[in-house]
C-alpha cells in the first residue's frame, strides 16, 4: 500500500514539474517549434532553388548562368518579363490613381459604383481576363465578329490588358487608401488661396500620396511578374520567365535551368524592394495628427473629372464584359459562334472534381495556415527571446516571393527523403499555407495590439498558470484574427495558380489548373462554368471576410498585406 502511495506521488510530482517547465518555456517551444516550421517549408525551399541554380554533377558552377546569358531565347525572356512589369505598373498606377481619386475626391453618386467595379476582379482568379479577352477578341470572339475585325489578342496588347485588368484592385486599394490619410483641409486651404485643382493635385496631392504610389508600384510589378496565367494563355510565342520555368520543369526536366530563371525572377522583386525603402527613407508623410477637421466637398474641376473619366470607363466596361462573358459562356455551346443554351459544362464531371479537389485542399491549408498564423502573430508579439523579427520576416517572405519561385523549391527540396512529398496533397497544402501565411499573421499581430498585455498579467496575478491563460484568454479574444486568416487563405489557395501547377500530381486536378489548361485546349466553355464555380466560392469567403471584418474591427486590407 504505501508503494503504491508512493508511486502516486512520484506520478503527480513529476507531472507538476512538467506542468510547470511548461508554463514557465511554452512560448519559447512554440518559438522553436514555428522556426523549424518555417526553416523547412519556406526556407528549405528558397535556398533549395539558389543551390540548384549554382550546383552541377561536379559539383559548384556559374555555368547554368552562364548558358542563361548565352541563349537569346533566356535573355528575351527575361527582358520582355521586366517590360510587362514595367508596363502593366506605369497603366496601373495612372488608371489606379484615376479610379482612387474619383471614389475620394469625385461627385457621390460614382464614388461607390467606381468603387465596387474597381474591388471586383478580387472575386476571381487573374486568369479569368485571359479566357474573358479570347471570348470577346478572339478569332471568333464575339466583338471581333460583330465588329469585322481582325485584332490578334495573343500578343502584347492582349498580355498587358489581362494583367491591368487582374491587378486593379491592388492599385486602388494602395493609393486609394493612402488619398483618404491626407488631410483634406491642406487641399482645402490651397483651393481657398486661388490654386486650381491641377496644381493641388501635382503639388499636395501627388507629392503626399507618394508612399502609397510606391507601394501599389512595387505590388503590381512583382505580382505581375510572376503571374503565370496570362502570358501563358495570351503570350503566344513570346517568352516569358514564369510561363518558360514551368516548360522548362514539365517539358525537358531540367531542374538546373528552372532554378536558374527562379533566381533572374527574383532578382528584379529585390531590386523593387530595395529602392522602395531608399526612396521613402528619411521622409515624412504625416498629415493626420489627431485634430479634428471639418471640410466640405468640393466639385471636381471638369478638366479633371473628363479626363479621369475617359481613363476609368473602358477599364470599367472590360471588367463587366469579362464577367459578363464567363457567365454567359458558363451556358452556351460556343459563346459569340453557337450561343444555343446548354448546361453542360456546369454539370461537367472532370470540372466538379477538380472544384472538390481544390475545396478539400484549401480547407486544410486554410485550417493548418490559421493556426500557424495564430501562433505566430503571438509569439512575435510577446516573446522576448533573439530571432523574433527575423522569424516576422521569414513569415512574410512567402507572400512578397513570385509563386512560380515557391513551386520550383518545393519540387527540388520535397521530391527525396528524408521530405519526400512530391506527388501527394500535403505539398499542395503546405505550399499554399507558408506562401500565404503573412496575412493571418499580420491579422494577429494587429489584433494583439488592441490586447493590454495587462489582461494578461491580471490573469497571471489571479493565480492562472501560463497554460490557461493562453487557451482561455488569448485565443478566444484573437478568434477573429484566426478566422480572417483561415477565409483568406482558403480564397486564395482555391484561385492558386503559379505554384501550384508545379506540384499537382497526373490524376489530381485542382480548378486552377484545370481551368488553365482547358483554356489553352480551347474549351471555353468548361474554362468558364469552372471558373464561374470557382468564383462563387471565392465571393462567399470574401462576403464572410468583410462580416468578420466589420464585427471585429479587423480589417485585412487595411493591414498592406
Amino acid at each position: 500500500m504505501a508503494e503504491l502511495v508512493m508511486g502516486s506521488i512520484v506520478r503527480k510530482n513529476w507531472w507538476y514539474r512538467l506542468r510547470a517547465f511548461i508554463n514557465a518555456n511554452l512560448i519559447n517551444l512554440f518559438a522553436g517549434g514555428l522556426f523549424a516550421l518555417l526553416a523547412v517549408f519556406l526556407l528549405y525551399p528558397i535556398a533549395s532553388v539558389l543551390v540548384f541554380s549554382l550546383w552541377g554533377d561536379q559539383g559548384f558552377t556559374l555555368d547554368f548562368y552562364a548558358e542563361f546569358f548565352k541563349y537569346e531565347f533566356y535573355y528575351w525572356s527575361f527582358l520582355n518579363t521586366l517590360i510587362l512589369g514595367l508596363a502593366t505598373m506605369i497603366i496601373l498606377l495612372v488608371v489606379g490613381f484615376c479610379f482612387a481619386y474619383l471614389t475620394t475626391r469625385g461627385p457621390l453618386w460614382i464614388r461607390k459604383p467606381l468603387k465596387m467595379i474597381a474591388l471586383l476582379p478580387l472575386a476571381a482568379p487573374p486568369y479569368i481576363f485571359s479566357i474573358s479577352l479570347i471570348t470577346l477578341f478572339g478569332k471568333n470572339g464575339m466583338i471581333n465578329n460583330l465588329l469585322h475585325l481582325n485584332f490578334n489578342i495573343y500578343s502584347w496588347t492582349g498580355v498587358i490588358a489581362a494583367q491591368v485588368l487582374a491587378f486593379l484592385p491592388l492599385s486602388y486599394m494602395m493609393i486609394e487608401n493612402v488619398l483618404n490619410a491626407v488631410n483634406p483641409s491642406l487641399e482645402e486651404s490651397a483651393s481657398d488661396m486661388g490654386a486650381s485643382e491641377f496644381r493641388i493635385m501635382r503639388s499636395i496631392t501627388i507629392p503626399l500620396a507618394a508612399p502609397g504610389l510606391l507601394k501599389a508600384a512595387l505590388l503590381v510589378f512583382v505580382m505581375t511578374i510572376a503571374e503565370f496565367g496570362n502570358p501563358a494563355i495570351l503570350g503566344g510565342r513570346t517568352p516569358f520567365l514564369a510561363p518558360d520555368t514551368y516548360l522548362m520543369i514539365t517539358g525537358e526536366a531540367d531542374f538546373n535551368m528552372a532554378s536558374v530563371l527562379s533566381v533572374v525572377l527574383i532578382a528584379p522583386c529585390i531590386l523593387i524592394f530595395i529602392l522602395h525603402n531608399f526612396v521613402l527613407a528619411g521622409k515624412g508623410y504625416t498629415t493626420i495628427v489627431g485634430k479634428p477637421t471639418a471640410t466640405e466637398l468640393r466639385p471636381i474641376d471638369p478638366a479633371i473629372k473628363l479626363p479621369f473619366l475617359i481613363v476609368c470607363i473602358p477599364v470599367t466596361i472590360l471588367v463587366l464584359l469579362s464577367f459578363g462573358v464567363i457567365v454567359f459562356g458558363s451556358f452556351v455551346k460556343i459563346v459569340g459562334v453557337d450561343n444555343t443554351f446548354v448546361i453542360d459544362h456546369m454539370l461537367n464531371t472532370q470540372s466538379n472534381l477538380a472544384i472538390w479537389n481544390s475545396f478539400k485542399v484549401s480547407l486544410g491549408a486554410g485550417l493548418f495556415g490559421a493556426v500557424v498564423g495564430t501562433l505566430l502573430a503571438y509569439v512575435i508579439m510577446r516573446g522576448k527571446f533573439p530571432g523574433r523579427h527575423l522569424m516576422e520576416m521569414l513569415a512574410l517572405s512567402g507572400f512578397a516571393l513570385p509563386g512560380t519561385v515557391i513551386g520550383v523549391g518545393y519540387i527540388i527540396a520535397f521530391n527525396r527523403p528524408p521530405f519526400l512529398l512530391t506527388g501527394t496533397i500535403w505539398i499542395i497544402i503546405l505550399n499554399c499555407v507558408f506562401r500565404f501565411l503573412a496575412v493571418g499573421v499580420e491579422a494577429g499581430i494587429s489584433k494583439l495590439h488592441q490586447i493590454s498585455v495587462e489582461i494578461e498579467e491580471a490573469s497571471a496575478d489571479l493565480g492562472a498558470d501560463f497554460l490557461t491563460v493562453f487557451f482561455k484568454v488569448i485565443l478566444p479574444i484573437m478568434f477573429s484574427a484566426f478566422v480572417a486568416g483561415f477565409i483568406y487563405t482558403f480564397m486564395t489557395t482555391m484561385m492558386s495558380l503559379s505554384s501550384v501547377i508545379f506540384l499537382v500530381a497526373p490524376g489530381f486536378d485542382l480548378a486552377s489548373v484545370y481551368i488553365f489548361l482547358t483554356a489553352q485546349l480551347g474549351e471555353l466553355g468548361v474554362a468558364s462554368a469552372t471558373t464561374v464555380k470557382v468564383i462563387a466560392i471565392v465571393a462567399v469567403s470574401m462576403a464572410l471576410l468583410k462580416v468578420i471584418a466589420k464585427k471585429t474591427g479587423l480589417d485585412v486590407q487595411k493591414q498592406g498585406v
